[in-house]
């Protein structure tokens, strides 16, 4: 995972712009009297939460690892974006309840002043993206956030269009119309954040890293002749780890087989904790084999 000062710098600079922006966007959903406004404002309001809460995690994952946590402080931020996903969860049944209550009794909404908040918005999002884009690359936190400003920046395109709407034609019911548009847009991303989250949480193996390539770029070692209990699994975003038995025949070469074994862990997968049992035939099948076969 990728903790820079560049990246914590524009962190900051997209939750300030961010907040700027909501307060503005929050006073102007009250004066145009537009719930597509105020669903992005309170979409906006979730957003400033998880954009501090992403800053917490990262700088208590910047502190060092202790006896008790081994491994850092790392999986803050797999709960933190775990936490991003449950809230806008519940925001998104939120504007779902009120965009149908707006359809049954459509409301006078101020087009125009839609317009200018929106357009507001749209700029304040265009740059987060901006700021945001390249540490996206590097950390599912960071992820988290890039996208949560883009479908900030797709609900801005919402409310603009909403209100030209409303402002040529007086239609009304345009409104909750983008405020279904903006919970729409948010689905497939929040899936994907749950997603990525529970499976590091589960332990689950990283899903551009085959166990079976793994298995055939060990078994090419000169020395290997087996592979077992090969465990893989993500300690928080880019960081992985794996443990596994080799089974070797050339007993007298164990340390040099097991140096070889990392190297091809580290350069070809990336692998940033490597825990290698090296075995001879003859104590794998006493060891495993039989007690296996017993059981």
């Amino acid at each position: 995972m990728s903790i820079t000062f560049q990246n914590r710098s524009r962190l900051v600079a997209v939750i300030v712009l961010t907040s700027l922006y909501m307060v503005v966007e929050i006073i102007g959903s009250i004066l145009a009297n537009s719930l597509a406004l105020v669903t992005d404002a309170i979409h906006m309001f979730s957003h400033v939460g998880a954009l501090i809460m992403t800053l917490f995690a990262i700088t208590f994952a910047t502190k060092p690892p202790t006896p008790e946590k081994s491994f850092g402080y790392y999986r803050l931020e797999v709960l933190a974006t775990l936490f991003n996903g449950i809230i806008l969860i519940l925001l998104v049944l939120y504007i779902f309840f009120q965009a149908y209550q707006r359809l049954l009794s459509p409301t006078d909404v101020l087009g125009s002043l839609m317009i200018t908040v929106a357009l507001i918005g749209l700029v304040v999002n265009l740059i987060g993206a901006k700021l945001l884009h390249h540490s996206s690359k590097e950390s599912l936190i960071f992820r988290s956030a890039f996208l949560a400003v883009v479908m900030d920046t797709l609900g801005s395109i919402g409310v603009i269009t909403a209100g030209i709407a409303i402002f040529l034609t007086g239609w009304h019911i345009a409104d909750p119309i983008a405020s279904l548009f903006i919970a729409l847009i948010m689905i497939p991303s929040i899936y994907n954040l749950i997603k990525a989250s529970a499976n590091i949480l589960m332990e689950s193996a990283p899903e551009h890293i085959s166990p079976k390539k793994i298995e055939e770029a060990l078994l090419s070692i000169d020395g290997v002749t087996g592979v077992h209990h090969l465990h893989l699994w993500t300690i928080t975003s880019g960081v992985y780890a794996i443990s596994v038995h080799l089974t070797i025949n050339k007993p007298e070469e164990w340390d040099k087989i097991r140096e070889q074994a990392i190297k091809v862990l580290k350069e070809k997968f990336k692998m940033a904790h490597s825990t290698i049992q090296v075995e001879d035939e003859e104590t794998h099948i006493r060891l495993h084999v039989k007690k296996e076969s017993i059981e």
